[in-house]
């Protein structure tokens, strides 16, 4: 036998080339490959250990590993599996490619796969101790709606580090919940629509995580509740928090919400609510010393509230260098136009340009925000590194004050970064001096800008423009009113980008530099 198999850590390699657990492979060449290892593990006894491994890693339901025990001990009946009171010894065969698994889901969602029933737990209740059938398990993904979903406690060991739970349905169940939370576990993931009853379990999960001192680095749920996120703040290694939906209101304890809550180690957040004004709340009365991603949205926007509050204290966050990522998406299920919401200015938005870090911004507003080339500029100069810009809002496209081409002049001259674009402007407004080879900035990132409402007079014109200040530029995408002009603009910049690419492809093949425009 080649010598190669001498070394373990080149054994795993090879073995584990022919199992890419890719969850888009189809059924049949996954059995495929599931077929492949279980005869590469009969043929020497070299490579049989790791061929067992990979086999056995990945593994989703408790049926291929009952039907390890000896034949008499199981039966299938009608697509439903019984066992037989196995002694401890009859275990023996199963723990060996149990103790395999790293990653398990109690939930085997196969077609026509046998269903286990309550001899089942029965069985396994009484036959195994305590953390024995799967004690090495790192990942496991488990639902309230599997009939072993009351076990798990008892049969995964205490290496686990993520779980994501699935509580759909059998509330009476959801209890079991509370056991999951072991000081190893690092990320906690919860798909839920029991309700009230789901959150109440989410609540009681976090305050056992705070109380063992636990490890917890993220949090992906789908409801939180509002003093639920400020406890969580006890957790000192939290990293990400993510929230669909935060529930309930403002009512809290004076203390809660005279005190600010410190979330020390916390890097990302996501935050998702029907009221803009619990996201206000949160912003307001939580600090982020480390945090480098915030995305908040809120659904609903009613006339009543004002955004000020909110940008003013995002923008308090700027004593933090960290924050690289901010999306800010308020009304996100409102239709542009059909509701009467509070006008955003520009002095509002202030507040975020002192955030001078930031490499990637979204704002999404179904009200008027009148902005204009000067205010385009701050946000240039203030944001040198930005990579993503993207500003949806309301404006009277056609004022005086309104952004024009000016604006894609600062953008290219204070933003060497820049590669995405989201902002309308007036496009008949062409400034003479962006063409004049003093004022033209060559910006070699910017590849994709993208226009809404944007009135155009000469397509020719706008994409010479747009090829000048943006050399690498590559396409152009809008849903304007002016559909005829914007297609013929598309079509020039995409024969320019091939022209440019030529052309630098030659320069570069005849020696110059490589970063001619």
């Amino acid at each position: 036998m080649h010598r190669c198999w001498d070394v373990p850590e080149l054994t795993r390699l090879i073995v584990e080339s022919i199992d890419d657990h890719d969850p888009d492979t189809n059924r049949w060449q996954s059995q495929l490959q599931h077929i492949t290892l279980a005869r590469l593990a009969l043929t020497c006894q070299k490579i049989s250990g790791t061929s067992l491994d990979v086999l056995w890693e990945e593994h989703y339901g408790y049926v291929n590993l009952l039907k390890a025990l000896p034949a008499e001990k199981y039966r299938i009946s009608d697509n439903i599996l019984t066992i037989t009171e196995p002694e401890l010894e009859d275990w023996d065969r199963v723990l060996s490619y149990s103790r395999r698994i790293k990653t398990f889901s109690d939930v085997d969602y196969r077609e026509g796969c046998p269903v286990p029933d309550m001899s089942v737990l029965e069985s396994m209740t009484r036959s195994l101790p305590a953390g024995a059938l799967l004690p090495h398990v790192r990942y496991l993904f488990c639902s309230s709606s599997s009939p072993l979903f009351s076990l798990l406690p008892s049969l995964i060991g205490t290496r686990v580090s993520s779980i994501m739970i699935e509580l759909t349905s059998c509330s009476w169940r959801f209890s079991v919940v509370q056991e999951l939370a072991l000081p190893c576990v690092t990320s906690v993931t919860i798909v839920s629509d029991g309700g009230v009853e789901g959150e109440r379990v989410v609540t009681k999960l976090i305050s056992d995580f705070v109380r063992c001192e636990s490890l917890l680095r993220k949090i992906d749920v789908d409801r939180l509740t509002f003093s639920t996120l400020l406890h969580s703040s006890n957790l000192k290694h939290l990293e990400h928090l993510d929230t669909s939906v935060i529930t309930g209101d403002l009512v809290c304890s004076r203390e809660d919400m005279s005190v600010k809550r410190q979330f020390p180690a916390l890097l990302t957040l996501s935050l998702r609510t029907p009221s803009p004004s619990l996201l206000a709340k949160v912003v307001e009365i939580t600090t982020f010393p480390l945090l480098e991603q915030m995305w908040l949205y809120a659904s609903n926007l009613s006339l009543t509230f004002d955004p000020t509050a909110l940008l003013s204290s995002i923008g308090a966050h700027s004593s933090s260098d960290h924050l690289t990522s901010l999306i800010i998406a308020l009304g996100c299920n409102l239709s542009w136009g059909e509701h009467q919401v509070r006008t955003l200015s520009a002095l509002a938005l202030k507040p975020l340009l002192e955030l001078s870090n930031l490499s990637w911004m979204e704002l999404y507003y179904p009200g008027l925000c009148p902005l204009d080339d000067a205010f385009v500029e701050s946000m240039a100069r203030a944001w040198p590194g930005i990579q993503k810009l993207h500003i949806e809002c309301q404006y009277d496209i056609t004022a005086t004050t309104s952004p024009t081409m000016q604006s894609l002049v600062s953008l290219s001259q204070h933003c060497p970064l820049l590669v995405y674009l989201r902002l309308d402007v007036d496009a008949t407004k062409i400034p003479s001096a962006g063409l004049t080879a003093q004022r033209r900035a060559l910006h070699r990132k910017f590849s994709l800008w993208e226009v809404r409402l944007a009135p155009i007079e000469s397509a020719h014109k706008i994409a010479t423009f747009l090829s000048a200040i943006f050399p690498r530029l590559q396409m152009v995408c809008y849903s304007s009113p002016s559909r005829k002009e914007w297609d013929e603009v598309s079509r020039l910049i995409s024969a320019f980008a091939e022209i440019r690419a030529d052309e630098r492809h030659l320069i570069v093949h005849n020696g110059l530099p490589k970063d001619v425009d």
